[in-house]
């Protein structure tokens, strides 16, 4: 998936691309989310994603001779929380204590053949929710996104967030309830990556999951990307 160029946030709490998105509201006059009414005046420019494209295009992620086989940066260790998994096909994660790792790197051998990228905003728009336990500061007013994200090929994958902002992630087996938030847990993750924000990784099989993407405070806003790395693309929805 191509990165961005020339970010917009617009008042959906969606980022796009502007040339794309000026052209969706000049023949449509809607967001190409929500389809309700969007004007061009709406959109404000995302610097910090657009330099965060920038720097990713030169990042240090670097490619071997192996086809398809990507080495990624050591991971930063001494993070402020540990990664929680929860076993797969708990429906309660208080039914079973939740195994705590220390997610400091990706084993060895992994090959990563595909990543899959999105990028949004939390907003004062955004849902809001008690975020679940793990989060230091409780508080009913986190902002969150949610996405669905469709695995269709059993393997290793890992999820990282890139942000200023200090992001929170967890990672739901379908559906996700918000009422309900430790319910369908599978994992979660605070400051793994540094700087801040989350990267969860494990073995998925075929099936449909649900990203909560929230903050480590409550009352945070600000735009975001992430990255879904494995043995093939995933759907985001």
């Amino acid at each position: 998936m191509e990165l961005f160029r020339d970010p917009v946030i617009a008042n959906d709490g969606r980022v796009y691309e502007r040339e794309a998105n000026t052209k969706w509201i000049n023949e449509h006059g809607t967001s190409p989310f929500t389809r309700e009414p969007l004007q061009l005046s709406e959109l404000q420019p995302d610097d910090h994603l657009r330099q965060l494209a920038a720097r990713h295009r030169n990042s240090v992620v670097s490619y071997n001779a192996q086809p398809s086989t990507v080495t990624l940066p050591p991971l930063r260790t001494g993070s402020r929380n540990a990664n929680r998994i929860h076993p797969q096909g708990t429906t309660d994660a208080t039914a079973t204590a939740p195994v705590n790792t220390k997610c400091t790197s990706i084993p060895p051998n992994i090959i990563l053949n595909a990543s899959t990228n999105f990028s949004a905003a939390l907003t004062t728009m955004s849902s809001t929710y008690a975020a679940p336990t793990g989060s230091p500061i409780p508080s009913n007013n986190h902002y969150y996104i949610v996405r669905k994200i469709s695995v269709n090929t059993y393997g290793y994958y890992v999820i990282r967030s890139n942000s200023f902002i200090d992001l929170y992630g967890y990672l739901y087996r379908d559906p996700f309830n918000a009422t309900l938030p430790t319910v369908n847990l599978l994992m979660q993750n605070d400051d793994s990556d540094g700087r801040g924000q989350f990267l969860m990784q494990g073995l998925l099989s075929s099936s449909l999951y649900n990203l909560v993407v929230t903050t480590y405070s409550p009352n945070v806003t600000g735009p975001f990307s992430i990255s879904v790395s494995g043995p093939e693309p995933v759907i985001i929805q």
